[in-house]
């Protein structure tokens, strides 16, 4: 090792390696399908694989969620959620979940995604906390959730999802592609609580928890033991996901609006309901973007999809005929 007066110092000269010439590697052609179809798909063989305390089939969806890319390089600016680094979140939606516990979807390429298991209700049982991606033609698969990386997959039958063409993306409720609170469950609000809870109301009780737009993420991020904003800070801490413990299953705020006893004559609908628990199960943020150009950029891209989605309309029209 050179004595430190003799490094050169434009140069780290710490842990010279010697280096020789070798045999120029061989050029492999390209796999992807630049000028095909934008897309990839994903088959999961059974969801149930690697969890210990969720059974064989009460998996029933699995949640997609995007990741967009930080754009800017200043932290919590601007202020996205609970954390001080929240990243970006979109929703495209659900994919069904056989009775064997496989999934066989189509989703864009190229594009950063995590997955979460859904019970029947619709609420993340786990949740997937790295992610992954496809490029155009590919097909990517796994054993399982959270399945070790050391494990093969058991014999078995042929993968029911396997059996049929890939499922398209039911998409999620509005404002969850881009996550946007006040479009997702601000309009709920309006509709159903902010009669009572605003700071005019002449009982002091209902007053107090402010729903209207200025106060309502707060008051309900902050709301209960635990808050929404305890187990998101918990989960951020603790870096892993357990199972059963995600937000919309704990949630004070959730438990109290579908009471079977009521509350105040307030009862939400599925579509109100499921706008709660997937801005819930996706850590409550008020915004999934960090830009209006980026916003304005991934609603142009929830266009390009079309072929990948089946939109609300769409997926009553199909409940319809076939009942």
């Amino acid at each position: 090792m050179p004595n430190t007066t003799d490094r050169d110092p434009d140069i780290s000269s710490m842990y010279p390696v010697p280096l020789k010439p070798q045999p120029t590697p061989p050029v492999l052609s390209s796999s992807v399908k630049w000028d095909g179809p934008q897309e990839g798909r994903f088959l999961v063989a059974d969801v149930t694989r690697g969890l210990k305390t969720v059974r064989p089939g009460e998996v029933k969806a699995l949640r997609i969620v995007a990741i967009p890319a930080k754009t800017q390089p200043w932290m919590n600016q601007p202020v996205l959620g609970l954390t001080r680094d929240d990243p970006g979140k979109a929703v495209l939606g659900t994919v069904p979940v056989e009775a064997d516990g496989s999934a066989y979807f189509r989703v864009p390429s190229g594009v950063a995604l995590f997955f979460q298991a859904l019970d029947a209700q619709g609420r993340s049982v786990q949740t997937m906390r790295s992610a992954t991606h496809v490029q155009p033609g590919q097909t990517l698969s796994c054993t399982g959730c959270h399945d070790s990386r050391k494990d093969t997959p058991p014999p078995s039958a042929p993968l029911l999802a396997s059996l049929r063409d890939p499922s398209k993306i039911n998409v999620g409720p509005e404002g969850s592609w881009t996550m946007r609170f006040d479009k997702l469950i601000q309009p709920v609000l309006d509709a159903q609580c902010v009669r009572c809870h605003n700071p005019k109301n002449e009982n002091a009780q209902a007053a107090k928890f402010d729903l209207e737009p200025a106060r309502a993420y707060h008051s309900l991020t902050h709301y209960g033991r635990p808050s929404l904003n305890d187990m998101v800070l918990s989960a951020y801490r603790e870096g892993v996901s357990r199972e059963g413990q995600n937000f919309a299953m704990q949630s004070t705020v959730l438990r109290l609006l579908t009471d079977p006893a009521g509350h105040q004559g307030v009862a939400l609908d599925p579509d109100s309901l499921n706008r709660f628990i997937t801005w819930m199960d996706t850590y409550a943020q008020r915004l999934g973007t960090f830009s209006p150009e980026q916003e304005h950029e991934l609603e142009r891209l929830r266009g390009a999809w079309a072929e990948l989605l089946i939109e609300p309309a769409a997926r009553q029209a199909a409940a319809r005929n076939s009942n």
